[in-house]
């Protein structure tokens, strides 16, 4: 197969072709724009105001892969958008380009953008793993979040950071000496069991 020869496309064509009617040409202009790097920021951080929908989201997914930090006030002002994958890819922008605001916007779009391939996982939780550690004093508060969904996604990120932690040696005899919390279970238990872990999380810190 011969190789395929280099687009000669614009920048601000490739963002307009982000609106195209067929997939595979959508994501060839969305792959272009992430090779350029930060070449195609300008032009991706233009269209947004004038987005709508889908395309809105296209070009929040291309500025968060391209991760240029010259995007940081766009994503934040994007947290509080109407559409979910915005807000989720926004925060993901963030952890992307290392911005200190990175957590509080993951863990305000947790639930956002559900994976359906992998449920419960969001764009949050595969962040917040990443980030590792450092992030479990501000995850563990929501194991007695409101929301199952929520809790859910709170410990699928405990269990997954837990072996990368100092006292994360052994799982399962921790799980039933603090209770055997589960995200469903009723209230009085599920929280007696969270504070076993807000409790223990903090003292790995220390």
């Amino acid at each position: 197969m011969s190789p395929r020869p280099p687009d000669g496309r614009s920048a601000g064509e490739l963002v307009a072709a982000l609106a195209a009617d067929h997939f595979n040409e959508r994501a060839l202009a969305l792959a272009e724009l992430v090779r350029r790097g930060r070449a195609s920021t300008a032009a991706l951080l233009a269209a947004v105001p004038r987005a709508g929908g889908e395309l809105r989201a296209r070009i929040v997914q291309g500025l968060a892969e391209i991760a240029d930090p010259a995007a940081a006030e766009v994503f934040v002002e994007l947290l509080g958008d109407a559409d979910e994958e915005v807000r989720a890819r926004a925060a993901q922008g963030l952890a992307r380009i290392g911005d200190a605001r990175a957590v509080d916007a993951l863990l305000q779009t947790i639930d956002d953008y559900p994976d359906i391939l992998r449920e419960p996982d969001t764009l949050a939780t595969d962040a917040l793993t990443d980030l590792g550690p450092a992030v479990l004093p501000r995850v563990v508060p929501l194991l007695k979040a409101r929301g199952l969904m929520t809790r859910s996604r709170a410990f699928l990120i405990l269990r997954r950071i837990f072996p990368r932690l100092a006292g994360g040696s052994d799982w399962q005899s921790l799980w039933v000496e603090f209770g055997r919390y589960l995200p469903a279970a009723e209230q009085p238990q599920r929280d007696a069991a969270a504070d076993r872990w807000i409790d223990w999380v903090g003292r790995q810190g220390r």
